[in-house]
């Protein structure tokens, strides 16, 4: 029982924290240098990427500095000013996730807009980004007002009397899962479309496919809700939901960032010599407009 008590898994936070957080920025980094230095096109989903990333570096801070308040600990290891300073960190984070959350899925929706110029995709997009600022502003406000008095939230003796909590966060996990799948197969249906050879349509549709692994992430994330809402041992139960929020957030970074490395890859490789590169993308697929009317549409694929 000693040795149970003793258990401290905080090189877990942290080792996985510094994967991520780097990882992030390497490939925040990269697509910056693309947008701006090979192609001196910034646009506006590179600045609320960069800002999402701002965020993330500040919640991982966060986190790592609640190890030193009981996090990858039992709680019976903890004071009770260390339990009200870990919950106060986690009440703070969990603020700030859902405005994280919320730029990372902007980007995505900027990103599609500018990619795909067909106006009836692009007001998809439009009312996409209404839902999720929706989305995003309840979840924020959800956080800081659903259970009143604010200070109860770190508060160790009364934590865990607030039952609205839990479905709270579970209402807004399932929407963020449904809103996740349905944006990253908004783009599917373009590019099955497109006249390219079947390799390189199979590549490009895997590339736009890798979100839903972000999704399945955000599936285990929420099957830690429970424990890390309802525990009596809050600051070991929690790691959890930190570690799979941290691995989340740095898989939909890598995935909004693959897609816009193209020129650098063949600055890297010299693929601009073959011109079946399948990235090459300007084909113009017969797609049906909301007359009714079938136009041709030059959709430059990956107008980077």
């Amino acid at each position: 029982m000693l040795a149970d008590a003793d258990e401290n898994y905080a090189w877990r936070v942290i080792l996985v924290a510094t994967i991520c957080l780097v990882t992030s920025v390497v490939m925040v980094g990269l697509r910056g240098y693309v947008r701006r230095k090979i192609l001196r096109n910034l646009g506006l989903d590179d600045w609320f990427l960069l800002a999402g990333l701002v965020v993330y570096i500040v919640c991982i801070g966060l986190c790592l500095g609640s190890i030193r308040y009981g996090l990858s600990r039992h709680v019976h290891t903890t004071t009770l000013p260390e339990r009200s300073e870990f919950l106060k960190i986690m009440w703070v984070t969990s603020v700030m996730y859902g405005a994280l959350i919320m730029m990372l899925k902007i980007t995505f929706l900027l990103q599609y807009r500018r990619v795909f110029p067909l106006p009836i995709f692009q007001r998809l997009c439009d009312a996409s980004l209404v839902f999720i600022v929706i989305w995003a502003t309840a979840a924020t406000l959800g956080s800081l007002l659903n259970c009143p008095p604010i200070k109860s939230n770190w508060d160790p003796l009364r934590y865990k009397d607030c039952k609205e909590r839990l479905r709270f966060w579970y209402a807004m996990g399932v929407l963020h899962v449904v809103s996740d799948a349905a944006i990253f197969a908004m783009p599917l249906p373009l590019l099955q479309t497109l006249t390219l050879p079947r390799l390189q349509k199979g590549v490009l549709m895997g590339i736009f496919s890798l979100g839903f692994f972000t999704c399945a992430i955000s599936i285990i994330r929420l099957t830690t809700l429970r424990s890390s809402t309802m525990s009596d041992d809050p600051t070991w139960a929690m790691q959890n939901t930190v570690l799979w929020s941290t691995v989340e957030v740095a898989c939909a970074i890598i995935c909004v960032c693959i897609p816009t490395l193209r020129p650098l890859l063949r600055l890297c490789t010299g693929w601009q010599k073959h011109s079946n590169d399948i990235t090459e993308l300007t084909p113009t697929p017969r797609l049906e407009e909301e007359d009714g009317k079938s136009a041709e549409t030059n959709i430059n694929g990956v107008r980077i």
